[in-house]
């Protein structure tokens, strides 16, 4: 019989190792990769495609949910997903009956997870696993609110097993990172999953500009502005740190602002 081709997705060495020699006791389940990060995991499901994956949700950067986002849920393999969320949140993947692993787990639990994962994998009930998973990311993630007549005023940013609630005058400046924004605020940033296109529409222009394709500014925490070449400018926040103006989007910025640049240096 062919064997179960599964994948290993933790930050953390230990972990992996855990994992590593738990599989390797099911004579039927054959690992074809070991990943650290949540980018590495996604190159590794699209060129392997395997049939089982254990990933875990809190890593930096790309975390699990943002792998299942990046793959697609009619594209997942069977999945247990390795978790130290609180117990109420972890009631989601109850309700949902996917599998789950809550860190520290014993050889026992390991194995039952094991099991009920698989009996997906064996009898090929693709559709209610997918099912299954958008279930639970529509359970577990915080929502945003629908971009409405009012301006967003708090972004809620999942960050380990915690969810901040992060309010937008604190917000310094925003940076788009693909599919993700790195938010600026108080000498810290923090990765928020949702397109920079997407966030400007949900802010209040009056005090959020698009200063540069990948650029968003707090016009409260700016300071001075500089003429810097080609017709860009330098856009110098409170703390010192300095971001550019293309001329791209100088028009739209001197449109919010009712006046030239240049003539406000006359």
């Amino acid at each position: 019989m062919e064997k179960i081709r599964a994948i290993i997705v933790d930050d953390e060495k230990p972990a992996r190792r855990r994992l590593r020699e738990l599989l390797e006791k099911q004579p039927d389940i054959a690992i074809v990769a070991e990943c650290s990060n949540g980018a590495e995991a996604v190159r590794k499901i699209r060129a392997l495609q395997p049939d089982l994956l254990l990933l875990d949700i809190q890593m930096p950067g790309l975390d699990g949910f943002g792998v299942v986002d990046a793959i697609g849920a009619a594209q997942m393999p069977a999945t247990i997903f390795v978790t130290a969320y609180d117990r109420y949140a972890l009631k989601a993947f109850e309700v949902s009956a996917l599998d789950y692993l809550l860190k520290p787990f014993s050889d026992e639990r390991f194995e039952r997870s094991l099991a009920r994962v698989l009996s997906f994998v064996r009898t090929s009930r693709r559709e209610e696993l997918n099912h299954r998973i958008l279930s639970l990311l529509d359970q577990i993630q915080p929502k945003q609110p629908n971009n409405t007549s009012d301006p967003l005023d708090c972004l809620m940013i999942k960050d380990g097993g915690r969810v901040l609630f992060l309010r937008v005058e604190e917000i310094d400046w925003i940076e788009g990172a693909g599919v993700y924004v790195q938010v600026h605020t108080a000498g810290k940033t923090w990765l928020h999953r949702i397109s920079l296109s997407e966030l400007e529409a949900k802010l209040d222009a009056r005090q959020f500009l698009r200063i540069h394709r990948s650029t968003i500014v707090n016009l409260q925490k700016v300071r001075e502005l500089h003429p810097h070449s080609h017709g860009d400018f330098l856009v110098v926040l409170h703390d010192g740190t300095e971001l550019k103006l293309s001329r791209s989007y100088r028009q739209k910025v001197e449109a919010s602002l009712g006046q030239s640049l240049y003539s406000s240096l006359d």
